[in-house]
């Protein structure tokens, strides 16, 4: 057999919170605020004002808004006209897709552009299946169906933005937040860091940066300024994310997969897990294994 093509396994969580279309009166605002979450936003009718960082930019009907996490924003509605809109907030645990959604703390793009664009087919569908999944007849099958529709919509409204970013220009880096484009330097360093933390899930942070002649402080501001993420999230999506492969493709109990991925017991492992993704375990894990014999699948 000849293969041609091929891709390592991928086990990653999308997570979506607040997704929905809604309206706002005149003189409606929202304090200024971050969150842990990027946030993605679309006007479907109105203007308003929206605050990122010391920024006030203008946002209109046919325009759309992705929103780095941690970057406190603000928005207020003008006396004139209701604002209609789209809103969705999501995180992802794929480093690789985080660290391309974290190059800049926004991306806007403007009615004419996103026109272009798959956005309004992607708006279209999800819509679509928010008010299909609101409906009081709607069978079970067809929420998995709207559930799967919104899923697979919101990545494919990712992906457009992530190749929008390539092409447009950066927004200048935001004085308030005293953030900066990485030197290289530091972008090595944080690669250096990452490496250091998927090749040992025990080490200590500190120690990690010992090893590389910097302070831990240091070690956390860098990484977390080429990573958008903090040295000890990362890896914890990537403990999730061998967890989530192992309660799939293995047969190992409770307790050895506590063991294998550091855990002091089963029950510290059950309740991590399910901080994590709002589940236990055994509710990931499928009902049936293909290959009992072999644990490692």
């Amino acid at each position: 057999m000849d293969i041609r093509y091929t891709l390592p396994n991928l086990t990653s969580t999308l997570q979506i919170i607040g997704c929905h279309v809604g309206n706002f009166q005149p003189n409606w605002s929202f304090p200024r605020h971050h969150h842990y979450l990027f946030e993605l936003l679309h006007c479907k009718q109105g203007e308003i004002k929206q605050t990122i960082g010391d920024r006030v930019i203008s946002f209109g009907g046919g325009d759309w808004l992705l929103i780095k996490s941690g970057i406190s924003h603000a928005s207020e509605n003008g006396p004139d006209s209701d604002y209609r809109f789209f809103n969705l907030h999501f995180d992802l645990d794929d480093p690789i897709i985080r660290e391309r959604l974290c190059e800049a703390d926004y991306v806007i793009i403007r009615a004419e552009e996103a026109a272009r664009l798959s956005l309004p087919t992607h708006f279209g569908a999800i819509e679509d299946a928010l008010s299909h999944n609101n409906r009081t007849d709607t069978v079970d099958d067809d929420k998995a169906l709207n559930r799967l529709i919104i899923q697979s919509h919101t990545l494919g409204i990712i992906s457009e933005f992530i190749k929008y970013g390539e092409k447009a220009p950066r927004p200048i880096p935001m004085s308030d937040e005293k953030r900066q484009n990485a030197s290289l330097f530091e972008t090595e360093l944080a690669h250096a860091i990452e490496e250091r933390l998927r090749n040992d899930n025990n080490g200590k942070i500190e120690e990690i940066a010992a090893s590389l002649g910097i302070s831990r402080g240091r070690c956390t501001h860098i990484f977390t300024k080429v990573y958008g993420q903090s040295p000890r999230q990362y890896r914890s999506n990537l403990v999730l994310n061998q967890a989530k492969h192992l309660l799939v493709h293995s047969t190992y109990s409770m307790e050895e997969l506590a063991e294998r991925l550091g855990f002091q017991s089963a029950s510290h492992f059950s309740r991590q897990f399910r901080r994590w993704t709002g589940m236990p375990p055994s509710a990931f894990r499928p009902k049936f294994v293909l290959s009992p014999s072999n644990k490692d699948g």
